[in-house]
């Protein structure tokens, strides 16, 4: 389980909070590199679905996932409010697309709750919870989860042992 989630009751979590569609959802502030508007994209060809292709940051190269896409939902068209979440996944950044950023929360971890039942599991796999802050409903996100790309052999089915 991630370290955001076995956190002492009392200890709290600063959570970047943005909408994928209409959904509020946040990562862990933490884990977060920084966060950049929407430019130019490079296609990668034959990448997955997902994968909107590459920018260059500083000299890195950054790929960027369409997180939405990655949760389920529809494909993201571009805005004026996108935004790319630039996370860590070992040596590589990852840029997430996500439709526009909200705000920094900070949240008591005794107030969250697991993911309701009702959720597929093809989404709770990328839930680690979810709370409420300022009267609204946050999804936090596993990052780790949403950054393993599906390969070829990778069972998507439901868990037998769930």
């Amino acid at each position: 389980m991630s370290q955001t989630m076995t956190m002492q009751a009392g200890q709290t979590t600063l959570l970047a909070t943005f909408f994928v569609r209409n959904a509020l959802c946040a990562l862990d502030a933490a884990g977060v590199q920084e966060v950049i508007r929407l430019g130019p994209v490079t296609p990668v060809r034959y990448a997955p679905e997902e994968v909107l292709g590459i920018v260059n940051l500083r000299g890195k190269i950054v790929t960027v996932i369409d997180l939405g896409l990655r949760l389920g939902f529809p494909k993201a068209v571009a805005a004026g409010d996108s935004r790319i979440f630039i996370v860590e996944d070992g040596n590589e950044f990852i840029g997430l697309l996500v439709d526009r950023v909200d705000e920094v929360v900070e949240v008591e971890r005794e107030h969250w709750q697991a993911p309701p039942a009702n959720v597929s599991w093809g989404q709770a796999r990328f839930f680690q919870g979810v709370c409420r802050a300022r009267g609204r409903v946050i999804t936090l996100l596993d990052a780790g989860q949403i950054l393993k790309l599906r390969n070829d052999h990778e069972q998507v089915s439901e868990p037998e042992n769930r």
